[in-house]
């Protein structure tokens, strides 16, 4: 079976990328950056199809995507956040779905690189489970927004053939750590349609 393919007809459940490749649905990116202050650069170190990149372009703020593998124009470059050596030099704002099985390493690289704002898109059982939930509070994260309706986020390899996903079926929430923050995080939503 590959990645495009489905394992039963009409299900919407794909097979799994080997590389945990998986697209966040245009809107989401769209409302993170109308709900979300960010002052500075956005630096999506998993950019693949560049969908984050794009969305900060469009909202006005300064934007770059790297991933270990380039599979699309913003990607600037291809390099391996979790291999590159750091040199201690700070970016603004760290932005990205991450590939999921790679999250807690990822979460842990991106807030010792960054100066104000990280945000991840993640499963919402991100939250679930003693030794996972205990790691996540102990990061501190500012804000947990439940993304609804539930997003549907296929393998990339689905997007790129132009199939048109739908029907997800798992929950998703947005995580925001802010430097300096280290009290409890705040609940709220973040909804395709904006309410305001």
């Amino acid at each position: 079976m590959t990645a495009v393919g489905p394992r039963a007809r009409d299900a919407h459940i794909w097979a799994r990328h080997p590389d945990d490749f998986y697209c966040e649905p245009q809107w989401l990116d769209k409302r993170i950056f109308e709900e979300i202050k960010f002052v500075g650069e956005i630096v999506d170190p998993c950019c693949g199809l560049g969908r984050i990149v794009e969305a900060a372009v469009c909202a006005g703020l300064p934007s770059i995507g790297f991933d270990k593998v380039k599979r699309s124009f913003w990607c600037q470059q291809e390099r391996d956040f979790l291999a590159d050596v750091w040199t201690g030099e700070l970016v603004d704002n760290i932005v990205c779905n991450p590939p999921y099985a790679l999250a807690q390493a990822i979460i842990s690289e991106a807030l010792l690189r960054s100066a104000d704002k990280v945000v991840m898109i993640l499963p919402a059982r991100f939250c679930w489970g003693d030794e996972r939930s205990r790691w996540l509070e102990s990061t501190h994260p500012r804000q947990i927004l439940a993304v609804t309706p539930r997003p549907s986020m296929p393998p990339g390899p689905v997007i790129e053939a132009g199939i048109k996903p739908g029907g997800g079926k798992e929950d998703f929430s947005v995580f925001v750590w802010e430097c300096g923050f280290a009290g409890k995080p705040e609940a709220g939503w973040l909804r395709r349609d904006c309410t305001k």
